[in-house]
């Protein structure tokens, strides 16, 4: 048991094929449904497919966690399921399968659906209360001052939501289940459904988690805490039999950060002094409150740029405020607008409007403030960020820095964790953020793409550092991106460190001396306008191709999924390095502290190397597929970011001189062949 226990890094170091094997069909569909290969649902494996699911399947038998990297295209989701599906089967558990979008939440199911024509399965998807919720007064009025999840609540609480009381009166979510076609369902296939019996989607697709064996859902139902509360014992499954999947397992840290982080607007505190001064809300206490506190943001913004962040003590910030407002005891006052707030939404309700308070909000937020103001895992920030035409944006951060305090309850309850990622190196470094802990297996497992299929250049004596931008480097880059452009047969995507940096190259001249249509990702872009653009982007890479122009950490450099000609090269723009503000000097500092000095590597730099690392991976997403990689910075070769780099690209990796002419005829080549 304690060599079963200690920590296990499995490197397969193979190029290309060599020692590629192929399972028999017949050898890899057993019978047997005691193991992994009973629910693998593929006529033969892949290269390091059937070692991943025996190291998966093991580590889940012993109860242990593992964090395990594969490269994009390797097929991490089927392999990860079909370790997992015996221990599920045998000990009627539960799996959690945890992503971030609804893309990567589909391919759950989708893979689902392939293991269910060979074994017994079944398993639903889950979307936000948003996007499964057919209550049209809900879905007009919630906001961040009266969240979605906290209206529904209160609606069913009183009967006043028919969706929800039809549902009540359905039978079990067994017999729901046997009257079902099939027992592998899409969260839009839950909204089909239970749209036509006129009862709640949300409701209905809970129901069927309760006896599912796989449950695909967003990170916030496992890393939000109070989601999390409320939604896992209505699961019906006690959490010691449950294997919580971290699908992208490099957006987990950032994810539980978030979750535990929460911001308060100088517009809603406004909101708060207006609702508290007249009407039949009016509340002088709370009217006060808001408007010192009011004051004084104002007073400690008005010395702040338009784009700036300060700490701040959050306890002498409360105080002051409750003394000018001229009260004593701040816990008694924040208590009084949780109260008068909780009384002003029942009162809405029951008149049958929409239950907001903005003198709730305040007062809960500024509690929770106060609660936690002592504790070195958090940072308090005044922050200001400029909106349009000449307003400024002003807000109370309460900021979240160690995420082990996020992911180590819910690791403690459950059987065990299964982080899987692409962009995961090194892994003993994720693996302590995730709260894994020290007796966790660590795993990678090498492409199955032939050497062949990638080519990685990182261009010597190109430096994007903030001190080298200037006009000549701009044009420099521009030359380098039209010479992959123009060698490339079908779509190139480039992605640049930042927002500024991608206006700089149309500044400098890449639009106009493109000779190929440009598809711009635009901060604050809709959902939709950007689905419609990428559809169109990959129409033309079998039609003389184009180009999308892009950042890295968005969606597009992430979450797009561009097989084939939709994007044969890649050109990543610099390394996206966050700026150096308050809140990352704060998590810098804290992570020195509790990752043993290694705050600098944790909290800046492997942030910036996994979003670069993500955008290089667009191209090559297929057995098939061919992809050129063009790093656009020297620092990618050096010793210091290098190590951050998966085997998967830094064997592909060649440095070449900084002339256009040769990444041109390397990229050409590359695809000739």
């Amino acid at each position: 048991m304690s060599t079963s226990r200690s920590k296990i890094i499995l490197v397969l170091k193979q190029h290309g094929y060599q020692g590629f094997r192929l399972t028999p069909f017949c050898n890899a569909m057993s019978d047997d449904s005691s193991n992994y290969k009973a629910y693998f649902p593929y006529s033969s494996a892949r290269q390091g497919q059937t070692e991943m699911m025996i190291e998966i399947e093991k580590a889940v038998n012993l109860g242990i966690n593992i964090c395990a990297e594969a490269p994009n295209g390797f097929g991490k989701t089927c392999v990860t399921l079909s370790g997992i599906l015996p221990w599920i089967k045998r000990n009627n558990g539960k799996v959690l399968y945890c992503a971030r979008t609804h893309r990567q939440l589909d391919r759950v199911i989708e893979e689902m659906m392939e293991i269910s024509k060979r074994q017994d399965v079944s398993g639903v998807s889950f979307r936000g209360r948003r996007h499964m919720c057919l209550n049209q007064f809900v879905l007009e009025n919630a906001d961040f001052v009266a969240p979605i999840s906290e209206v529904c609540g209160q609606l069913k609480a009183t009967g006043r939501c028919s969706y929800y009381e039809k549902l009540k009166r359905a039978g079990d979510p067994e017999d729901i289940l046997e009257d079902l076609s099939k027992k592998v369902l899409t969260a839009p296939e839950i909204v089909k459904l239970a749209e036509s019996k006129s009862m709640c989607p949300y409701e209905m697709a809970k129901r069927l988690a309760k006896v599912v064996d796989v449950v695909a859902l967003s990170y916030l139902y496992v890393f939000d805490p109070w989601i999390l509360d409320v939604f896992l014992p209505e699961l019906g499954t006690s959490p010691s039999k449950m294997v919580l999947v971290q699908d992208e397992a490099h957006n987990v840290p950032a994810t539980a950060l978030d979750s535990a982080s929460d911001s308060l607007t100088l517009r809603i505190i406004r909101q708060a002094t207006r609702e508290a001064s007249d009407g039949p809300y009016k509340d002088g206490t709370s009217f006060e409150l808001n408007k010192a506190l009011t004051r004084k943001l104002l007073e400690l913004s008005a010395l702040m740029g338009d784009n700036d962040e300060r700490t701040i003590d959050p306890v002498e910030l409360i105080e002051s405020v409750v003394l000018s407002a001229g009260f004593e005891s701040s816990d008694r006052v924040l208590h009084h607008m949780v109260e008068h707030g909780a009384k002003i939404k029942r009162g809405l309700l029951k008149a049958g409007k929409f239950p907001r308070s903005a003198i709730h909000r305040v007062g809960d937020f500024l509690l929770e403030w106060v609660k936690v103001s002592k504790k070195k895992e958090f940072a308090f920030i005044i922050a200001t960020t400029p909106e349009r035409g000449s307003a400024k944006r002003v807000s109370l951060d309460r900021v979240a820095l160690d995420p082990t305090s996020v992911t180590g309850p819910i690791l403690g309850r459950i059987h065990s964790s299964v982080a899987i990622s692409g962009t995961i190196s090194p892994l003993d470094a994720y693996a302590e953020m995730l709260g894994f802990g020290s007796e966790s297996i660590t795993a990678t497992f090498q492409s199955p793409f032939a050497l062949r299929t990638r080519l990685g250049l990182v261009i010597h004596g190109l430096d994007t550092s903030f001190q080298n931008r200037n006009k000549s480097m701009f044009e420099r880059i521009v030359e380098h991106c039209l010479a992959v452009v123009n060698a490339t047969p079908g779509n190139t995507g480039v992605f640049t460190s930042s927002y500024s940096i991608a206006r700089s190259l149309i500044e400098n001249g890449f639009e106009r001396r493109l000779k190929r249509k440009l598809f711009i990702e635009r901060p604050g872009m809709k959902g939709n306008d950007n689905d419609r653009m990428i559809e169109e982007f990959k129409s033309k890479g079998d039609q003389g191709g184009t180009v999308l122009l892009g950042v890295q950490g968005g969606r597009n450099s992430e979450g797009g999924d561009f097989p084939g000609s939709t994007m044969d090269s890649v050109v990543v723009v610099g390394v996206p390095y966050a700026k150096p503000t308050p809140r990352m000097e704060a998590l810098i500092n804290y992570y020195d502290v509790v990752f043993n000095k290694k705050g600098r590597d944790y909290a800046y730099v492997l942030p910036a190397m996994t979003r670069a690392i993500q955008a290089a991976g667009r191209p090559v997403r297929r057995l098939d597929d061919k992809g050129a990689i063009v790093l656009l910075d020297q620092r990618f070769a050096t010793p210091f970011l290098s190590r951050f780099i998966p085997f998967w690209l830094k064997e592909a990796i060649e440095v070449v001189p900084d002339n256009p002419q040769v990444v041109a005829h390397r990229v050409e080549s590359f695809f000739m062949t």
